[in-house]
């Protein structure tokens, strides 16, 4: 074989390599353990997550929650962890194989094992009131062998508050994530017709870009101090007698964070305090990376859609 062959032989597979990674990824690199950048939730339940991995990689995904009391990070109103469900150990959803371009995809979740996302009432000062899930994807050489490390961020803290009585915000922190956001909402971004008040609120970041650090901690706070601003609302039932508004039947705050190894999601619920001509469940797209496979999705990282709308 001649030795321009051979050059042309050694070199076409980077090319294959660096070709794949831009074009799944364009400015995301596919590092050893998978990343989530897209889940979706329908009626309160996960049912869709969509991810990167190195192509032909196995990748298995597994799930832990816990719920916990929202509050601040200190004074009389604070945050406070409970307990584990399934005593913390991790539950496999399922699994599956990546594509040509590194793309992995689970869908129709909620017809598996049910993993409830959002709390289905207001909690306050109670458990029931929040919900964390981690979502832990892993590559392994077969089924349960050679499989690389979790490591999801950490959630610090999440509180939803009234601020007043048409006003509510939703302030927190997160640690080692990459990609991290927080939204607050009362109803989908939308109803039937078009509406001059917005139900949902977003802030998100990418600690891997210029100013910060990758993976650290990041806090949403109203007043001074913290990373970002907080985001806010105008709580408000636009339902009249001929157009009905669809609303939650609360106030939710939903924090997410992504990095390789791990993805995190806490969401929780305040009262609203207030009588509803039409509510629904939630259903939402997630996205960690807003450049990668967008597709139909919209470009934010929380979608909170009509109950019409479809993962």
């Amino acid at each position: 074989m001649s030795r321009t062959k051979t050059m042309a032989l050694r070199v076409l597979p980077v090319l294959v390599v660096v070709f794949l990674a831009t074009r799944a990824v364009h400015v995301h690199s596919v590092g050893a353990a998978p990343e989530i950048y897209r889940v979706a939730a329908a009626n309160n339940d996960l049912d869709v997550v969509e991810g990167l991995a190195a192509p032909g990689s196995l990748v298995e995904l597994w799930y832990t929650q816990r719920n916990f009391k929202e509050g601040a990070a200190s004074g009389g109103d604070r945050f406070s962890w409970c307990g584990w469900k399934n005593g913390g150990e991790p539950v496999l959803l399922g699994t599956t194989w990546t594509n040509s371009q590194g793309v992995w995809r689970l869908g129709n979740l909620r017809h598996r094992t049910t993993v409830m996302l959002f709390p289905g009432n207001p909690g306050g000062d109670s458990c029931h009131g929040g919900i964390l899930t981690q979502l832990l994807p892993r590559t392994c050489d077969a089924p349960g062998v050679g499989c690389s490390a979790w490591s999801p961020p950490t959630v610090r803290w999440l509180n939803v508050k009234r601020q007043s009585s048409d006003v509510a915000t939703a302030a927190g922190a997160i640690e080692g994530a990459h990609q991290a956001a927080l939204a607050v909402a009362d109803g989908p971004n939308d109803g039937p017709e078009a509406s001059s008040v917005y139900d949902v609120d977003e802030n998100g970041l990418d600690t891997t870009g210029p100013g910060f650090e990758a993976g650290q901690v990041v806090s949403w706070k109203c007043g001074t101090g913290g990373t970002a601003v907080c985001p806010s609302i105008a709580v408000h039932d636009a339902t009249t007698i001929i157009a009905p508004d669809p609303e939650f039947p609360f106030i939710l705050g939903t924090m997410q964070g992504h990095r390789p190894g791990g993805s995190v999601f806490a969401a929780a619920a305040i009262d609203r305090g207030e009588p509803l001509g039409f509510t629904v469940n939630v259903s939402v797209r997630f996205r960690g990376l807003l450049d990668v496979n967008l597709g139909c999705d919209q470009r934010s990282f929380f979608d909170f859609q009509a109950p019409i709308a479809q993962p």
